[in-house]
């Protein structure tokens, strides 16, 4: 006797066989989005919602004052000092590092032997120990022994307190944040590098076109969505610099070199003002996300202009 199966059963099968890719890519990615939601999401959402009170010190009592932290932050000059400072000091540091990373990328896509023994030499830096390297570059900097203090001893010039000069602080903490993420912005250059066509670089050399020439009219017009990201990711990176600041500089001198994020870090875990570390993270979010969407808009719509619509019937 033919057995019948139940309709339910049988739903149940059809969907399995339906959604098989679904389920098989929720069974993988589940699990990460819950830890990113416990690690990173649910704090950083308790985080925003933080700048909506006055809470000093964790013992205390939240009580809720609506707008008054980020009034407070566009009124003291500690704070959109610190923003300011943030964007030109970031903005510096991304310039720097996309225009060195892209020149390192050209060196790394020439024909030479054992480039790939120098493409692991640049990019040592990018997986190296903040932590441990900024206290080597304290070494160097140290006022009375540092070696480039004992340097310009050694040709009749001055020692340098580093530390209690805002431009030469400035100046390495650029030289130190280029050095740490010029391997990774030449990897992705060097990646955009290698996927423009290499007919085009053949076509041009027929047209006599020289290196200069390839390099304005092929190379730079096939980075543009590479150029996108890398930008992007640069920007919003660069605007949170903070731990080169902490460990080279601690905001001095005299807080010259407070940038955002080291300013939030020191209301959290300082002076206990979270609602005001939780206004100033928000009002840094909004920022970074509204760049981010600005430039890309501005890149893709640079794009559309650059494209010849086709006429109908053709």
């Amino acid at each position: 006797m033919e057995q019948t199966v139940p309709f339910k059963q049988t739903k149940l099968k059809r969907f399995l066989v339906r959604h098989r890719d679904a389920l098989i890519a929720a069974a993988i990615l589940g699990p990460m989005i819950f830890w990113w939601l416990v690690v990173s999401g649910f704090p950083t959402l308790f985080g925003f919602i933080l700048g909506f009170f006055e809470w000093i010190g964790i013992q205390g009592q939240p009580k809720f004052i609506g707008l008054g932290n980020y009034i407070r932050f566009f009124e003291d000059p500690l704070y959109y000092n610190a923003l300011w400072r943030s964007i030109w000091m970031g903005g510096l540091v991304s310039g720097v590092t996309l225009l060195a990373g892209f020149g390192a990328a050209l060196l790394m896509n020439m024909p030479l032997f054992g480039k790939g023994i120098y493409r692991s030499i640049w990019y040592i830096p990018a997986v190296t120990s903040t932590v441990a390297t900024t206290q080597i570059f304290n070494i160097l900097l140290d006022p009375s022994n540092g070696v480039i203090n004992n340097f310009l001893k050694s040709i009749g010039h001055e020692p340098i307190i580093w530390q209690f000069s805002t431009g030469w602080s400035v100046f390495w903490i650029v030289v130190y944040s280029v050095w740490k993420g010029v391997g990774g912005a030449a990897l992705i250059w060097l990646a955009g590098l290698q996927s423009v066509d290499v007919s085009l670089y053949e076509a041009a050399e027929i047209d006599g076109a020289g290196r200069l020439q390839k390099l304005r009219y092929v190379t730079i017009p096939g980075l543009k969505p590479i150029a996108t990201y890398i930008v992007i990711t640069s920007l919003i990176g660069a605007i949170q610099i903070y731990e080169q600041v902490m460990f080279i500089t601690g905001g001095g001198p005299y807080g010259q070199t407070e940038v955002l994020v080291f300013r939030i870090y020191r209301d959290a875990f300082w002076d206990f003002n979270l609602g005001m570390a939780g206004a100033s993270s928000l009002i840094m979010a909004v920022i970074v996300f509204t760049a981010t969407v600005l430039y890309y808009r501005r890149s893709t719509k640079a794009d559309r202009s650059n494209t010849i619509p086709l006429k109908k019937g053709a």
